[in-house]
This record gives C-alpha cells, sequence and structure tokens, in this order.
C-alpha cells in the first residue's frame, strides 16, 4: 500500500483542523484523485495554537518537499511536538504495509541493521589493499537483525566485493531472511539482498571509487536507468540504513558504534532468476562459459549502455568468455541472457573519467564528452551496421524517458548535473556516428 501519511500532515498543518487521523483523509476531496486510496495509515495529529503532536506507530521520516528525498528524524518518539509556524517539512511514518514487497516502492525505505559489524570487517581486512601478499579475505555470513517498520526479523549477512574490499572499510554486505522467517513481511519475495553501502567517510579510493553515500544512490539511478531502457534488471531501491554494531572490544565491551548513512538495496541474481521461472549461473558456471551464444544484438546494446555510464569496469562478449561485472541467468527454455551491473566505478557515479582516448584526440572537447565520442567511434567501427541502427533506435526512443527519470530522482545536484552530462555527451556522439538515412 502507498504511504501517503505526509499528506495527511500537510493537509492538517495548512487548514487549521485541531485532530485528525490519516485515514480519515484517504477518501477526502481535499486529496488529489489519485491520493485517494483504501486502508489505514496510523499516523495521527492534533494542533494546539503554533505547534503540532504527530502520533505514530514506529518511526518517522522528514522532508523538504513532499518527493523527497527523506530521511530520518533523529530520536523520534512517539508523540512528537512541532512547532510548524516556520517549519515547512513533510513528514510520514514509517509503519510498512504486511503484505507489500521491500521493493515495491521507489521511496527511501529505512532500515535498522545490527550485528558484529566491525569483527567481519575486519576479518575481511576491508579497505586493505592486496598488496603483494593478499590477506586472506574471511567473508561468511554472520547473525544479525534487520528492521523495516513494524518488522523487527533475524537475518544472516557477510561482507561482499572484489575490488571494492581493497578501497572500502565498510564494505558491500548481502543480507538473508529465512523461509519461516520472512512469510507474511516485506521480505517474503526478496530473500536475498545486496546492499551498497557508502564504502568510507569521504574521499576517494586507489582504483577511484568515490567513497561517501552519494554513491549509492548514483548507482541506483544507473539501474533504473537500465530498466527504463527495457534490460533484464534487478530491483533496486535507495535505502536509509542506520547500523548499529555490537562487536565486543576491550574499550567498549557493551556495545560498538553506530551510524546513519545512505546505501542502495538490489536484488539478488538468484532471486531475479528464480522469479523469471530460470535459474542464476554460479560464479564456476559463468568463468566455464564457451559458448553461450547470447546474440551480437544484446551484446552491442549492453555495450552502449556501459558506454552512456562511462563505466570501464566490464566485459562482455558473444562467446560468454571472459566476463566480469557480468551475471548470467538460464531461463526455463535455456536460452542464457547476460546481465551487466556493480557500476560504482562508472564516471556517472564518480565523476571521475578513465580516458582511453589518444591525447590528440578531440582537444577541444571535456572529458566526459571527449570519452563519449572516442568510446562511440571505437564502437562504430566494431559493430554491424544494422546492429548499431537497431541499438540507436532503442536508445534514441529512451531519452526523453530518461531525461525525466533523471531530473526527478532522488540524488545529490552535482550526481544529478553529472548524470544529464553523461546523456548530453552520449546522444551527441550517437547522434555524430549514426550514418545518414539513404
Amino acid at each position: 500500500m502507498r504511504n501517503i501519511a505526509l499528506v495527511a500532515v500537510a493537509i492538517c498543518l495548512a487548514s487549521g483542523m485541531q485532530s485528525v487521523a490519516a485515514d480519515k483523509l484517504l477518501s477526502s476531496p481535499l486529496l488529489p484523485r489519485e491520493e485517494r486510496l483504501s486502508g489505514s495509515l496510523n499516523l495521527q495529529i492534533a494542533r494546539d495554537g503554533d505547534r503540532a503532536t504527530l502520533t505514530f506507530p514506529d518511526g518517522l521520516e522528514s522532508a523538504d518537499l513532499v518527493t523527497g528525498p527523506w530521511t530520518m528524524v533523529s530520536n523520534a518518539a512517539s508523540p512528537l511536538s512541532v512547532d510548524f509556524r516556520n517549519n515547512s517539512k513533510f513528514y510520514r511514518s514509517l509503519e510498512t504495509a504486511q503484505t507489500g514487497s521491500v521493493f515495491s516502492s521507489r521511496e527511501i525505505v529505512s532500515w535498522t541493521l545490527t550485528g558484529p559489524f566491525q569483527k567481519h570487517f575486519d576479518l575481511a581486512y576491508a579497505g586493505t589493499p592486496d598488496g603483494i601478499f593478499p590477506p586472506h579475505r574471511e567473508t561468511t555470513y554472520f547473525d544479525a537483525t534487520v528492521k523495516m517498520g513494524t518488522f523487527q526479523l533475524p537475518a544472516t549477512v557477510r561482507v561482499r566485493g572484489n575490488s571494492s574490499l581493497q578501497e572500502c572499510p565498510f564494505p558491500k554486505l548481502k543480507l538473508k531472511v529465512s523461509k519461516e522467517n520472512r512469510v507474511g513481511t516485506p521480505f517474503s519475495d526478496a530473500r536475498e539482498i545486496k546492499i551498497g553501502t557508502h564504502c568510507a567517510e569521504g574521499g576517494r579510493g586507489n582504483i577511484g571509487r568515490l567513497r561517501d553515500e552519494r554513491a549509492a544512490y548514483r548507482e541506483t539511478l544507473a539501474y533504473e536507468t537500465m530498466g527504463l531502457l527495457g534490460f533484464m534488471t534487478p530491483r533496486v531501491r535507495r535505502a536509509q540504513i542506520q547500523y548499529n554494531d555490537t562487536t565486543l572490544t576491550n574499550e567498549s565491551p557493551i556495545v560498538g558504534w553506530q551510524v546513519l548513512r545512505n546505501g542502495m538495496i538490489l536484488e539478488d541474481i538468484e532471486v531475479l532468476a528464480e522469479r523469471l521461472g530460470g535459474s542464476a549461473l554460479s560464479d564456476v558456471e559463468v568463468s566455464a562459459l564457451k559458448d553461450a551464444n547470447f546474440g551480437e544484438q544484446l551484446i552491442d546494446d549492453l555495450q552502449l549502455f556501459h558506454l552512456l555510464l562511462g563505466n570501464w569496469d566490464y566485459e562482455l562478449s558473444v562467446d560468454g568468455q571472459g566476463l566480469w561485472n557480468t551475471d548470467v541467468i538460464r531461463l526455463a527454455d535455456g536460452k542464457l541472457v547476460p546481465l551487466a551491473g556493480d557500476f560504482d566505478l562508472a564516471s556517472w557515479v564518480t565523476e571521475e573519467v578513465r580516458l582511453s582516448a589518444p591525447r590528440d584526440y578531440r582537444p577541444d572537447l571535456g572529458e566526459v564528452e571527449r570519452q563519449a565520442q572516442y568510446e562511440m567511434e571505437q564502437f562504430r567501427s566494431r559493430a554491424a551496421a544494422e546492429n548499431f541502427l537497431t541499438s540507436s533506435n532503442r536508445f534514441a526512443a529512451k531519452r526523453p524517458a530518461i531525461e525525466l527519470l533523471v531530473k526527478n530522482a532522488s540524488i545529490d545536484e552535482a550526481g544529478r548535473t553529472n548524470a544529464l552530462r553523461h546523456l548530453a555527451a552520449f546522444f551527441d556522439a550517437l547522434t555524430s556516428a549514426k550514418p545518414p538515412k539513404p
């Protein structure tokens, strides 16, 4: 069910109502037609002079705009008194519909994860480069709890990542919720979820990652763009996660650290494959591929998508050999389909272009535009003319929708500007390389 408790708050404070429950407003003519939903939202608002009292079941988020981005209100205990004379914020309860999937909305979801994170970060040597003698990185599952709205469930978590483990002292994670624990919860159809974290508290890694929480929402936008273009894509959602570390230390024998950061939750490839009636190839199976027969058109389309993102951290091939940052699903009919992923090193996310163009190539252009032009020329020279035209039409048809997606996305403004620049550079290069009509 769509959560519109924020609408109730706005109406109450603007119209001077003395007391109202959010579900009383669901069929009100004050709401736009698309907001009149059935159900109950357990957020209540009572006005007392220049203040309002918000009563809610579990947690509260606020935003300056009704479209977000939303952030958790620290230490928000119900009832909460708010002075709205100089307060234009919107508020909403964190309560989640009982049957809705964790991926059923694009709104920012709030989680609390509790477990011995630091212990397992240390065991994985998170943030430590391989060096001459790479450390043994232990990435086994450990017990944790995940809280979302009114649900608090036991789960298991592990550290994950390849090159990111060398750059991120706060590494990527993977979460599992058992079948018996997820029935009737938002995790009912999402037993395994990848978590893209903030990596660190700032700066850039040696390989090039942007090591702060902005990267997570930028990468989420890359996945959303991939889905809009019609590629097979895992479900994705922006998240705001509070991590409560329970690692016991000599300095703090009771509890470890707490940190609240933006992140990304991503459907695991195995769950996606099962939803499609197929199965995901294991890492061993992917590495053994020799005659996948993916189809040249799909590979061309995926290569163009990587070009749009300024992504260099991948490998693709028609026969499936040497794949990197590419998952593979076997559908029920036996067909193998490649899926792109892991865009955290793309300049779409990092704002740093990895140039492969010669030094004297188009010095009149900026780095994003120059690299896009160069890669597009390389792509055009190796792609069959018919395939190139088909790929061009696929992307061109979606340009307005992608631009609208970027303009409305929950993302930092520098990231939005960067994404729009990538789009403009890509389509300029595509137009330049497109052969004239006969």
